[in-house]
């Protein structure tokens, strides 16, 4: 009788256990999707809306924004908890900024995000696949234009990943990037315990399909050979700097510019707050990397630099 309420104690033990993990495997892996509000035509910037599929048949929302003439595609990504018009980071005014200096924008919806189709975060596996989709969408569009990808926080790392697969990706500008989803993940559930975050993880994968080590641009840095401009805030608390820093360590590139923005505190705001500056540096390390015979002929090239700001 006693062996018995004691296995029984012990099944209850574990089925809690388990519970707990699948519930926070189920947060993991929830998808915040928040309403796209405004569209370019608000800036009085002219755009087409765009649908597009991904190699796993997942239909994707985006619009297009074209400058005559342009010499370069941005293609914008979005945080993870965003979509293609974050207010938070002031992307439609962003978008509109690089049609005005003479730039293409392509933007859109990450899965489970914004009017993109899919009800899930899969914490990079298929979002990987997304910005594949993208990618492929603008080079039919736009031929021989080189592209640069901007991303912020999870989209800049999932932009990081991308590249090194992309030769028709001129550069990177990455904001507040994710060096490892599951660094971050621990970072933010640090109170877990080890063995419980191992099997949120496991459960995360098998039940919901996100894989925390699908997303870890830490892994392909160092092979990495187009040039990159790293954004992060010294004081951010969603993403920390040690990701960008872990990054640049990790980076066997000369190419590769670090902007320190000193004494603040924003995660992915810092164009929010002071615009001019902000497009001011993307514009100089855009102006860098795209090939010469799409910008006037200069004498010299600067060098790549660390910046800081405050």
């Amino acid at each position: 009788m006693v062996l018995l309420f004691v296995s029984a104690v012990l099944l209850i033990g574990v089925l809690a256990y388990l519970g707990v993990a699948l519930y926070f495997a189920e947060i993991f892996t929830r998808s915040k999707r928040r309403r796209v509000q405004g569209t370019p035509e608000d800036f009085d910037i002219r755009f087409q809306d765009v649908q597009f599929l991904t190699a796993d048949r997942m239909t994707l929302a985006g619009w297009f924004l074209e400058s005559p003439g342009a010499r370069a595609t941005i293609i914008v990504i979005h945080e993870r908890d965003g979509n293609r018009a974050d207010t938070r980071h002031g992307l439609l005014e962003l978008q509109a900024d690089y049609v005005r200096r003479g730039f293409n924008v392509f933007s859109f919806d990450l899965r489970g995000r914004g009017e993109s189709a899919g009800r899930r975060d899969h914490l990079g596996a298929t979002e990987r696949v997304d910005v594949q989709a993208a990618l492929a969408y603008v080079r039919r569009r736009t031929s021989q234009l080189p592209m640069v990808l901007h991303g912020f926080g999870f989209g800049a790392g999932l932009a990081l990943q991308a590249a090194p697969g992309a030769p028709d990706v001129a550069g990177v500008i990455a904001d507040s990037p994710v060096a490892s989803m599951r660094d971050l993940l621990r970072y933010r559930y640090r109170q877990m315990p080890d063995s419980m975050f191992r099997l949120t993880c496991w459960l995360s994968r098998r039940i919901f399909r996100g894989d925390v080590h699908s997303l870890a641009p830490i892994d392909v840095i160092g092979r990495l050979d187009t040039p990159v401009l790293f954004i992060h805030s010294e004081m951010d608390d969603e993403i920390p700097e040690s990701h960008t820093l872990n990054l640049c360590a990790a980076s066997l590139n000369p190419l590769h510019e670090t902007w320190r923005l000193d004494d603040f505190q924003g995660h992915c705001t810092y164009y929010v707050e002071h615009p001019k500056e902000y497009l001011e540096h993307c514009q100089v390390f855009v102006d860098r990397i795209v090939p010469a015979r799409f910008l006037a002929p200069v004498e010299t090239l600067p060098s790549p630099r660390t910046i800081q700001a405050g």
